[in-house]
């Protein structure tokens, strides 16, 4: 039926209004049992004609679901959906309580839509507008004419009032059915009721209370001069204080609230001020002034008086006239103060300050004792003074005259006065220092503190501690430190930039976040700032310890880190069940895993630390996960996260890791979440994200590759060993195969010698590689291999930078074992060997070259020569070829011609493996071992007994 012409026929009663629903292409029809016919006034080249069509009667009770729940895009008319808007727009009219009883012209109990404020009227004007001529097309009184579009609205209005408000739920008692029965009833004789009920409720003027403040004793001709003493000018403040408001009583026109006139003019002239106004301006001015009568006390005889015009208020009475404003806002009488003389309300802000340190810089940990946090309280943005204070505090009256002004004490401002100052660490006032937010709201003493759920608190900080923020505001990284005594390497620029920068942190008492990409030297700065830290501490003791907490497969590799770089630093890996902290040397390194600090921490946070060193900092980036929270449980020395993806998914993970660093700087995880990180993720926030850039930035040192200044110094590929432990099941098949073949080998001559050892090498790289390899196994492939855990690290953190990553192998087995791994964790990753064909090998090369493949696994033999992959900016070797120029050539399909980023080169290798040995002899005599070992593996076999058993012995700390 909505989708034929729907035409409002107005009724009285106005329930029994309907929509007649018309076929323009069949007015005579279908013939229909509810078919009736209606006389139209349809519009014609001039004007209207007349005619009669067979429509289907519509009741308004029936249209109003089908048109209320009509939605753009259903299959409608468009007066169907011109009328679902009027529907609506009468629905939200009624929940707004704006309905009245009414007498129909015909005599009967009615509702109607009444009274319409100014954005109704501009809603009702817009339905005008849209609502097509078919819809009201009836014909009107005078020929050719049809009924106005605007009283058809209103007519509809009053038609759904009427009929919505008569449900089964309408409250009858007895024979009380006066604008509840469906059933109409005549009551011709309310008529002056509901024109007097309509004239209440739609009255033209409003009531107004003009106050009037005692003139100041300052602005007296009598006044004291400047040179009057304070105790003068306090009695002076009292005096003021004390003397009577006088309140006026005035008009206020509807329609032009500019129009104000006093009830004083209203009794000398009251037929001009009524046609001001409208007539009813008396009813409005005796009405309201009798509801003040109940409210205001001293006012309850205001209408013996004849002419009511102003009344006055002393002492308590204003205090108890304050307490009834909210009253007399809802009676609709507007209390009106003079802005010029009447002050806003005192602002409260808190005043950060401490004093500067006996001795040294101002610091973190010397604040502790000096922070001092007090509410300061402002008139007109200017601080009030200790005496004014005072007089505020041991007011007696809810209004107190101050610098020429008039002052409202509320309750809530008096609560203010009095509340203590919140306690707040170094690092929350230092977060409020930076720009962030104060929330008192969640503070447990929020409710003595006089903290409202929305109060905006803003801060001033002053002393050592705005000192100390202009210090780390500097920060920026673009200090050159002194490489370090005992350090043996020699620093790129950008890596003394970020010693220098952690070393000004620490020296403030503060952690941070290094975030450089993977591959700038994280792990050497480090150690560069360990061996800067080698003086003894401020009280005269050692240099405290420490401690690296990093994934398992990079423990091996810090431990070697250091013993290349600072080799005069005692390491010692925590590690497996026999692991202990006793005589821990001071100076020392102590490094070891995310999984020991979550069964440990009670055991690591007993030792002083002062360095506590999280690597691969991601690992903690949920805040709630057992090794966030074990983490935290460390709680002495400095905190400095690494990470090359400080954000991978949301900026929760942010928070988690600059908290642990600075506890408390970026407040609340929950508030977090609600005022930046939701602003920013959802909407773009700017505000938000210059707030977290404030915060963060003195605290975090982002560099990429691609970074000004960083690129020019960085060599075009750089070479990375990833130093990884073997798993117990790798260590047991590595020993026992070792054990066999090298006794075959010792009974076998010639070429069967040869083959042993080939035998050999080939069973501990594929054991190196992972235990399902050597033994053909298609898994399970978790937790077996140190290279495959090292390699989940590589990729997670290649894919959280938007890296793509070439992984070389010699075994098209293991590319298929590897790929079918990183399938089951959602990461797609091709594999390119030799027995693809020429077409599926440049599918998989123009879907890693477009970016639509991040991983790309190869064969060393298929990917080592004639591919061109500039698109990778990362090459993982996962088992060495021991011929450094069929590596390089592997290296070369993405460090080539035509690559336009630096290329870092990861080569994982076993510990204390063959694998590990011949990497040293790789890596210390390059340009021989190449002429050594240009044969590949053959030169192994020239080896002795000796030699041989020496070089693939497993040797594991």
């Amino acid at each position: 039926m909505l989708t034929k012409n729907l035409t409002f026929v107005a009724a009285d009663p106005p329930r029994r209004s309907f929509f007649a629903a018309w076929d323009p292409d069949n007015p005579g029809g279908l013939g229909a049992e509810s078919t009736i016919d209606v006389e139209l006034a349809l519009p014609a080249a001039r004007g209207t004609r007349s005619q009669t069509v067979a429509a289907e009667k519509l009741l308004i009770r029936d249209a109003i679901d089908d048109l209320a729940t009509l939605r753009r895009g259903d299959p409608a008319s468009q007066s169907a959906q011109v009328w679902s808007a009027v529907v609506r727009t009468a629905l939200s009219l009624i929940a707004g309580g704006k309905v009245l009883p009414w007498v129909s012209p015909a005599g009967y109990d009615t509702w109607r839509v009444d009274p319409l404020e100014p954005a109704d009227h501009q809603m009702l004007d817009a339905l005008v507008a849209a609502l097509p001529a078919v819809a009201h097309c009836v014909p009107a009184s005078g020929r050719g004419a049809i009924t106005d579009p605007a009283f058809t609205i209103r007519a509809a209005f009053d038609a759904i009032a009427d009929a919505f408000i008569r449900t089964p739920a309408a409250h009858r008692i007895g024979s009380l059915h006066l604008f509840a029965d469906a059933k109409p009833t005549k009551v011709p004789h309310l008529r002056p009721w509901v024109n007097d009920l309509a004239t209440a409720h739609c009255s033209s003027s409003r009531l107004v209370l003009r106050m009037h403040p005692p003139v100041h004793t300052s602005l007296r001709a009598d006044a004291p001069s400047a040179d009057t003493l304070e105790s003068e000018h306090d009695a002076a403040i009292n005096e003021d204080t004390n003397q009577p408001w006088r309140v006026t009583f005035a008009l206020q026109s509807r329609a032009d609230p500019s129009l104000l006139v006093d009830a004083r003019d209203y009794w000398l002239a009251p037929t001009e001020v009524m046609d001001r106004l409208g007539h009813q301006a008396e009813t409005t001015l005796l009405a309201g002034l009798l509801t003040v009568t109940k409210l205001v006390k001293p006012w309850s005889g205001l209408l013996d008086d004849v002419a009511p015009a102003e009344g006055t208020l002393d002492g308590e009475d204003l205090d108890d006239f304050l307490d009834q404003l909210d009253a007399l806002d809802a009676a609709d009488i507007d209390v009106r103060w003079p802005s010029e003389l009447v002050a806003p309300k005192i602002k409260r802000q808190l005043v950060l300050s401490a004093g500067s340190p006996s001795s040294g810089l101002p610091s973190a940990l010397n604040l502790e004792t000096l922070l001092d946090v007090n509410w300061e309280f402002l008139l007109d943005g200017i601080a009030l003074t200790v005496d004014e204070l005072e007089v505020l505090a041991d007011a007696k009256r809810s209004v107190v005259s101050l610098r020429g002004r008039w002052v409202r004490l509320d309750r809530e401002t008096l609560k203010k006065l009095r509340a203590p100052a919140p306690k707040l660490s170094v690092t929350t006032a230092l977060a409020a220092a930076l720009g962030a937010d104060v929330d008192l709201a969640n503070d447990p003493n929020a409710g003595e503190l006089g903290i409202e759920p929305d109060e905006s608190i803003s801060v001033r900080i002053v002393g050592a501690l705005d000192e100390l923020v202009m210090r780390l505001q500097t920060l920026s990284g673009e200090r050159l430190a002194e490489e370090p005594p005992g350090l043996h390497a020699e620093l790129r620029d950008y890596q003394k930039r970020g010693l220098a920068w952690m070393a000004d942190l620490c020296q403030l008492g503060f952690g941070g976040c290094l975030a450089d990409d993977m591959g700038l030297g994280k792990t050497i700065q480090v150690l560069a700032l360990h061996a800067s830290r080698r003086d003894p501490e401020p009280d005269g003791s050692p240099q405290r310890p420490t401690l690296v907490v990093c994934p398992t497969s990079l423990m091996n590799n810090w431990a070697r880190e250091a013993a290349r770089f600072v080799p005069d630093v005692d390491v010692r890996i925590f590690h497996g069940p026999t692991r202990d902290l006793d005589n821990l040397a001071p100076g020392s390194i102590l490094v070891t895993s995310y999984g020991v600090v979550r069964s440990d921490a009670a055991r690591l946070d007993s030792v002083e630390w002062g360095l506590v060193v999280a690597d691969e900092a991601q690992h903690a980036k949920n805040p709630r996960s057992r090794t966030a929270r074990a983490l935290r449980q460390i709680t002495s020395g400095v905190r400095l996260a690494l990470t090359g993806t400080p954000v991978e998914n949301n900026l929760s993970e942010l928070w988690s890791i600059v908290d642990w660093a600075v506890p408390g700087l970026l407040g609340p995880l929950e508030t977090f979440r609600r005022t930046i990180a939701l602003p920013i993720e959802r909407d773009g926030d700017r505000a938000a994200t210059e707030r977290l850039k404030r915060l963060v930035q003195p605290f975090l040192l982002r560099r990429t590759k691609t970074d000004e200044g960083i690129a020019p110094e960085l060599p075009a590929k750089i070479e990375r060993d990833l130093v990884v432990p073997l798993s117990d099941e790798q260590v047991t098949l590595y020993k026992a195969t070792t054990e066999q073949v090298l006794a075959e080998v010792a009974a076998a001559e010639g070429i069967d010698r040869r083959g042993l050892i080939l035998k050999l090498l080939t069973g501990l790289k594929q054991i190196t590689n992972h235990p399902a390899q050597y033994l053909g196994e298609p898994g399970p492939l978790d937790g077996r291999s140190g290279k495959l855990d090292a390699l989940d690290d590589l990729l997670a953190a290649a894919e959280a930078s938007g890296e793509s990553t070439l992984i070389f192998s010699q075994y098209v087995v293991m590319a298929n074992l590897i790929a079918e791994h990183q399938r089951l964790r959602g990461r797609r990753i091709g594999v390119l060997h030799g027995g693809l064909s020429i077409t599926a090998r440049q599918t998989l090369v123009d879907q890693f070259q477009a970016g639509e493949l991040r991983v790309l696994m190869l064969s060393l033999k298929a990917g080592g020569t004639g591919l061109n992959l500039t698109a990778a900016t990362n090459v993982v070797h996962y088992d060495r070829w021991w011929n450094p120029a069929v590596e390089d050539q592997a290296t070369d399909r993405a460090y080539r011609i035509g690559q336009t980023k630096a290329v870092t080169v990861h080569r994982i290798i076993t510990e204390g493996t063959v694998e590990d040995r011949v990497a040293d002899l790789l890596t210390a005599k390059r340009k021989l071992a190449a002429s050594v070992t240009g044969a590949g593996e053959s030169w192994i076999g020239d080896l002795d007994d000796n030699d041989l058993a020496e070089l693939v012995e497993l040797s594991v700390k």
